[in-house]
């Protein structure tokens, strides 16, 4: 049983990096945006859902239920990207990197410094679970895992509309060149900001559900260890590759977290602990050194499946068109 319980409990957390990897994936891999600030978004969608749910007395929650905690938490982050994404969008890579990094770190201080709001690096503890009235002891434990797994399923699916959709093939075309997507009059700008907003937004929800699987919140939380292990996993899983940002988070949680389930004297934990992200290390730089394209390299719809598509939607034009006839006659 002790197994089981592990195992899930590493599905959730798998699952949860897994949802983040994906976000990530639609800005970098898809539209080339490289975002150094998951971190910090995922601490401003956090730190919304547990200030407006908290019911707690000497605290400045609001007790509010969990879906309006949910939406609170993706419209502060979608805030949040827009203010950071208005100024640097407009600049190269290079520099959102530096900004989106900045603005994690600016965060970190603040839900640190301002105790009056966040409660320093006291943070808070015993924060409530979704539906845990409904389950006893462990077994709730396989139901939040379930649920993490329905909701990274909605993720996936989602991403996947997005990225294979007109807006997705847009995307794509800003990540190869900017010039020639231009010249043809697209908003590039407007794009970017757009998606910056939207994975943003996915990435505050993911924090709520961040704060449901640790019961706490704490600003040592959101160091930007986040931000590179999500990285690191997209990596491994391949860019470009929604199946591939899956995979690379799941190989990678259950790599860092599998040893912990050892018992082994402290000295030996130690060792351990270091060990883990030597062993990342390395796979890191085996996946960049022979299969730098990660375990799923990006694919691209062949010329026949758009010919596919395109007469799909054709097709469902002239339905639509012979049926708005009929209505007319």
């Amino acid at each position: 049983m002790e197994w089981l319980l592990f195992i899930a409990g590493l599905l959730a957390l798998a699952g949860i990096y897994a949802m983040l990897s994906l976000t990530l994936n639609i800005d970098s891999g898809f539209l080339g945006l490289w975002n150094l600030g998951v971190a910090g978004f995922l601490a401003v969608g956090a730190y919304t859902y547990t200030l407006v749910t908290l019911d707690q007395p000497g605290t400045l929650g609001l007790g509010m239920p969990i879906w309006v905690g949910l939406l609170a938490a993706a419209i502060a982050s979608g805030v949040a990207g827009l203010i950071v994404g208005l100024p640097s969008l407009r600049l190269k890579k290079e520099y959102l990197l530096i900004t989106t990094f900045a603005f994690a770190e600016v965060i970190r201080q603040v839900i640190t410094n301002e105790k009056w709001l966040t409660n320093g690096n006291i943070g808070f503890y015993g924060l409530p679970k979704p539906f845990e009235s409904y389950f006893s002891g462990i077994n709730y434990i396989f139901f939040f895992t379930v649920l993490v797994l329905v909701i990274l399923a909605i993720y996936f699916w989602l991403a996947q509309r997005l990225t294979y959709s007109p807006l997705g093939r847009l995307m794509r075309a800003i990540r190869e060149n900017e010039s020639a997507t231009l010249s043809i009059g697209k908003d590039i700008y407007r794009t970017k900001l757009k998606i910056f907003i939207l994975t943003n937004m996915f990435v505050g929800i993911v924090g709520a559900i961040y704060v449901w699987y640790s019961s706490i919140i704490l600003p040592s939380m959101f160091t930007s260890t986040i931000t590179f292990t999500v990285w690191t996993a997209l990596v491994i899983g391949g860019i470009g590759n929604n199946k591939g940002a899956v995979i690379g988070a799941i190989v990678l949680i259950f790599v860092q977290e599998f040893t912990r389930f050892f018992q082994v004297s402290p000295d030996m934990a130690v060792v351990l602990a270091s060990l883990r992200w030597v062993v990342i290390g390395f796979m890191l730089v085996f996946v960049l050194r022979f299969r730098p394209q990660g375990i799923l390299s990006e694919k691209i719809p062949s010329v026949e499946t758009r010919m596919k598509l395109f007469n799909g939607n054709f097709s469902n034009k002239g339905v639509d068109f012979h049926s708005k006839s009929q209505s007319f006659k």
